[in-house]
């Protein structure tokens, strides 16, 4: 009875106190890149992409991109998903899981949304020549709200090769540019974009910097993960002022004898992790300096294709594929130390990672016998525990949101 009482004051308190916002984990969208048959070009298995609910623990496909080889990126923005297909950034509204918008653009690669605006960087490979596909422009942007294209950066005024992951921080995009699509043509470049003035700066990762693929925006600076000549992997950070470094800098580390190929890599407190093709726990490196941490980072039983950190609560989510139509790929999802706490099964060739974070604010009264509990959750998002200890998030069917604290048994 004490702990039905507490809770209920407490309820009370809440609804004759100012509103509070409480952020929660809606759902996790998840990328699947699909299957190509090499040798004929056509899809054995379609791109898509699903929702996971963290509620019910269920993973849905609620799209698939026809005619699309591959996907690449997707983010979460407003209550709608951006998702690059190959060919074309689709848009979605995150309840009616309906396009709203489609932009029609070859090479897509990665995504950022700033500003009302949708930006994106550019490569592709031509299927005859298996060379570089040649663009007037490798960074565009569009409105987020039509897709309508609404400027872009002029190869030969700044991006002057193909690139991949890019990151906008206060306005200046981070972009990790390798020409990656070229073999044995690979560049090692970082540039810096300012989105309000258009001004561009590059900064070059040296001859053991080519072929980055990962760039991570860090205190003072930028990490990329580099592929060189796919031969070896190397490390560099690259010291900014926009960034807070009292100077600009560049230093590389060389991982000799490994290859990271296509693998994960994501920051993780001061620790930089990475994975190389032939090991299965993740390697680290100090974010500062870029040496090397001893031991490895995971449960090291799988290979991680792609990883994103949910930033409630820093859980790290990675998916694990066979790249096969015979093997539905899956989604772990460890704590930051790298314990497993669970997975769930997703697409062929899962991808890119996106949160579904919406802000739900508490109110007072009492709900009404017309309204049914639809979730209830703890306050990072994930489904709430029988006796557990803490501050509840219940929503409502009728749209409120009561935060109660139980003492538990």
């Amino acid at each position: 009875m004490k702990n039905i009482n507490l809770s209920f004051l407490l309820a009370l308190a809440v609804g004759f106190s100012s509103l509070a916002q409480t952020d929660v984990l809606y759902g996790v969208w998840v990328l699947n890149e699909g299957v190509q048959d090499w040798e004929t070009g056509e899809m054995v298995v379609p791109a898509s992409v699903g929702v996971y609910d963290v509620e019910t623990a269920a993973f849905t496909e609620v799209m698939q991109f026809d005619s699309a080889n591959f996907t690449t990126d997707i983010v979460i923005d407003g209550g709608f998903a951006y998702v690059g297909a190959d060919d074309r950034i689709v848009k979605i509204d995150l309840e009616s899981h309906e396009v709203v918008a489609e932009a029609w653009v070859q090479g897509v690669r990665y995504l950022d949304v700033y500003d009302g605006k949708v930006f994106m960087t550019r490569g592709d490979v031509d299927p005859v020549t298996w060379g570089s596909v040649v663009f007037d422009s490798y960074f565009l942007w569009f409105d987020a709200e039509t897709l309508e294209q609404v400027g872009q950066l002029p190869a030969e005024e700044g991006i002057g090769y193909s690139c991949e992951g890019f990151e906008i921080v206060d306005g200046k995009a981070y972009v990790a540019i390798n020409n990656g699509f070229a073999w044995a043509q690979e560049v090692g470049k970082v540039g810096v974009y300012d989105v309000a003035t258009g001004e561009y700066e590059e900064h070059d990762l040296g001859e053991e910097g080519k072929n980055p693929a990962h760039i991570k925006v860090v205190d003072g600076g930028v990490l990329t993960v580099n592929n060189t000549d796919w031969s070896a992997t190397s490390l560099s950070r690259v010291d900014l002022v926009s960034l807070g470094a009292e100077e600009s800098a560049v230093a590389t580390q060389y991982v000799d004898g490994v290859s990271a190929g296509c693998n994960a890599a994501s920051v993780l407190g001061e620790e930089l992790v990475f994975q190389v093709s032939t090991e299965m726990g993740m390697r680290k490196a100090n974010v500062g300096d870029l040496a090397p941490v001893e031991g490895t980072w995971g449960p090291g039983s799988d290979i991680y294709y792609r990883m994103a950190v949910n930033p409630l609560n820093s859980d790290v989510y990675a998916t694990v594929t066979s790249f096969s139509a015979d093997a539905v790929g899956v989604v772990q999802i460890l704590n930051s130390e790298g314990a497993l706490v669970s997975s769930f099964e997703a697409g062929n060739v899962p991808g890119g990672i996106a949160f579904d974070i919406r802000s739900v604010e508490s109110v007072g009264g009492i709900v009404g016998t017309e309204a049914t509990i639809v979730g209830e959750f703890d306050l990072v998002g994930k489904p709430w525990m029988q006796g557990s200890r803490g501050v509840k998030v219940t929503r409502y069917s009728n749209g409120k949101v009561v935060k109660t604290f139980e003492l538990g048994r």
